[in-house]
């Protein structure tokens, strides 16, 4: 029997979000939508963290469950749907990030829209190499990559210090426009539920630019429940699934905590 907590703004779901069971109960709640407006999807990296969810045994074998569960959860877009699958450029003997992103491109129905660097504050590395500051993020459209459902253009709170390109093409805003490299996000240093933790700042990003208060969100990859809690700090509405059960129920707690008595829409 597939563990479901319900909240007054989404529900959190214990299990294998590629098993069987899961997914019917994933479906169920937004049958009669014509689909969720985004997804965003923090999978294993594979050999990264020494926890047994992040074995490897092949980058193959790992891009090839990315493709899969990538290819499962579009269907639960809306057309023009987004959806956000978090990697990394991996190391020799494990490509499976760039594998999977080439190799889903090819099988159709989904466009990568943008690759997005997460560049962050700590470095690591080797003494003969460049250090490494960075993370990435496959930014998908299941359609017409230059046509999403809704895409709020998203600006930094730093202004621009100029009027635009030319008289020809004013600047839109006297704020700077978010690329596709985040380096005002810091990640979490100390205190987190989770190994693998994102900061919420980056699920709040992709969140205010593809959905509307009120819209759900899924998260097949709950860990620590960030991007349940990045939805309820924007209005919005949750379905996020958890596999390991310790974390699952210290997410429901800290979600319990923090519950709102209603939300809009």
């Amino acid at each position: 029997m597939t563990q479901i907590e319900r909240f007054t703004d989404g529900i959190a779901i214990c299990g294998d979000c590629m098993a069987a069971d899961v997914l019917d109960a994933v479906r169920s709640e937004f049958r009669g939508l014509r689909g969720v407006p985004l997804v965003i999807a923090d999978p294993p990296y594979g050999g990264i963290v020494d926890e047994d969810w992040d074995h490897i045994v092949s980058d193959q074998e790992l891009a090839r469950y990315l493709r899969h569960m990538t290819w499962t959860y579009a269907q639960m877009l809306s057309d023009g749907g987004a959806m956000y699958v978090w990697g990394g450029v991996g190391k020799p003997g494990n490509r499976s990030f760039l594998r999977y992103i080439v190799e889903t491109e090819k099988a159709g129905s989904l466009e990568l829209a943008n690759l997005i660097t997460w560049a962050k504050k700590r470095a690591y590395g080797v003494q003969n190499n460049y250090l490494w500051t960075r993370e990435e993020c496959a930014y998908w459209v299941k359609g017409d990559a230059k046509k999403p459902k809704t895409f709020r253009v998203p600006y930094l709170e730093k202004k621009r210090g100029y009027a635009g390109y030319n008289a020809k093409y004013p600047a839109k805003s006297e704020l700077l426009r978010r690329t596709n490299v985040w380096s005002d996000v810091t990640e979490i240093f100390r205190g987190k539920q989770h190994p693998a933790q994102k900061a919420q700042r980056v699920c709040e990003i992709p969140i205010q630019v593809h959905t509307e208060p009120g819209d759900y969100v899924l998260d097949p990859f709950a860990g620590a429940g960030t991007t349940a809690m990045a939805c309820r700090a924007l209005q919005r509405r949750f379905i996020v699934v958890e596999k390991n059960e310790i974390y699952f129920d210290a997410m429901v707690e800290r979600l319990r905590a923090y519950e709102p008595t209603g939300i809009g829409k």
